[in-house]
């Protein structure tokens, strides 16, 4: 059996509650559908922020856990815990409608990892990709599907949200202990981390970090033997935290983007038009952002067809701009990843974009630096940050690289090198 809930008085109605839930094997979403009480109304009654809770609502609990009589009559006379300091964050934002196409065995295997019982060992369980990936979909549909299993709550945070400067590691501690009601102010930024360790190693809370770029900005919430999670979609590969579950995503394959495109507007459209429709599958080289985007486009247009779209996409200098539908937009998932990339980067993916395809490391040495190690650094980094990617070898067996194509298109026709846009502005 779990030990009692951390964040009640053990000898406490809402501490008994989840003794006799988890005792029953019973989430809450199950236990709501077995009492006919609603997910939040149970949250509250196990974290004791129901006051007074009804007598017909702990006899309809006490039913469906199925207590005897004896155990149901002490279960309404236990004390009522209350907590007016401590807050029950649900800060998670809406959770994708549409079919994760392509990725329904990785989101099994993220809400397994999530939804373990027992204390975790302080390793985050992480999904990277390049823009337009996905991550931000994947991760709230996982934390959707488990937040029942958090009742002291559940925070997502954006850490590059783009209103705003990015978020410090500092910046996040003080956010977290925020949502989780801790208000009081610590004297420096080492006791709010300290604060942060013993709020999350006390409760269940699932914490979400989206748009991360560096390790430090989760570190500060890793905690051995917690009951809370850490659920993060990076930008880059977070190689110096814990090892655990780490996944990589990328574009879909061929298959996968017919089925997101015919999911987004109707398999009959699509098959009305199935060139046209492979030209738009083609020209979102398989993103699921773009797709999504193209799906709305039409959904919105019904009286369009399929190859109205493909002509707009057809125009590479055009393309990013294009896939565009209200705030979504291919173009400003790039700027995003872009504009976090030191001067030396940015200079190597433009004297790599006119390589048009593979390369390997001689052309780095041919286009951007003589230097051998020089080379493999800025590889590294670009696989790293990603903006390349991995493809066959060649036939000496030698790896070699390709830009994401959204990011191909970014550098030829969306992103300018500071100076020559100052050239341009003379």
């Amino acid at each position: 059996m779990s030990p009692p809930h951390a964040a009640a008085a053990p000898d406490s109605l809402a501490a008994a509650l989840v003794r006799a839930r988890e005792a029953a094997c019973l989430t809450q979403g199950e236990l709501a559908e077995k009492s006919g009480l609603s997910v939040r109304a149970i949250r509250n009654l196990e974290t004791g922020h129901t006051a007074r809770p009804r007598k017909q609502s702990l006899l309809l609990l006490a039913e469906a856990l199925g207590l005897p009589s004896r155990e149901a009559g002490r279960l309404l006379r236990l004390p009522r815990t209350e907590h007016p300091d401590m807050s029950v964050p649900a800060e998670l934002p809406a959770a994708p409608r549409h079919r994760l196409v392509g990725r329904q065995s990785l989101l099994a295997d993220l809400t397994t990892r999530l939804a373990r019982p027992e204390p975790g060992p302080g390793r985050p369980a992480v999904v990277v990709g390049p823009p337009g990936a996905g991550k931000t979909s994947l991760v709230l549909r996982a934390a959707h599907e488990v937040r029942d299993r958090f009742p002291d709550g559940q925070i997502y945070v954006d850490l590059h949200p783009t209103s705003s400067l990015p978020f410090t590691s500092d910046v996040l501690v003080r956010r977290v202990l925020r949502s989780l009601g801790v208000t009081a102010a610590a004297e420096n930024p080492e006791e709010a981390r300290a604060r942060l360790r013993d709020a999350l190693s006390r409760r269940r809370v699932l914490v979400v970090l989206d748009n991360v770029d560096s390790e430090a900005q989760v570190r500060p919430l890793l905690v051995d033997d917690a009951r809370s999670a850490v659920l993060v979609a990076a930008r880059r590969e977070l190689s110096a935290l814990p090892d655990g579950f780490h996944r990589r995503i990328g574009a879909l394959d061929r298959p996968d983007a017919h089925r997101m495109l015919a999911d987004l507007v109707g398999t009959a459209r699509v098959r009305a038009e199935r060139p046209a429709a492979q030209r738009v599958v083609e020209a979102c080289a398989g993103l699921p952002l773009a797709l999504h985007i193209a799906g709305l486009w039409l959904s919105a247009r019904p009286h369009r067809s399929l190859g109205d779209l493909a002509d707009r996409l057809a125009d590479e200098s055009e393309r990013l701009r294009s896939l565009r539908v209200g705030d979504l937009s291919l173009h400003t998932s790039v700027t995003a990843y872009y504009r976090l990339l030191p001067p030396p980067l940015r200079t190597s993916l433009h004297q790599l974009e006119p390589v048009g395809g593979d390369f390997g490391i001689d052309q780095l040495l041919s286009r951007v630096t003589p230097s051998h190690r020089l080379a493999v650094d800025l590889l590294e980094d670009l696989l790293h940050r990603q903006m390349i990617h991995t493809g066959e070898p060649d036939r000496n067996g030698q790896i070699r690289y390709r830009l994401y194509d959204a990011v191909r298109l970014y550098v030829a026709h969306g992103a300018v090198l500071p100076r020559a846009r100052h050239l341009h502005c003379l």
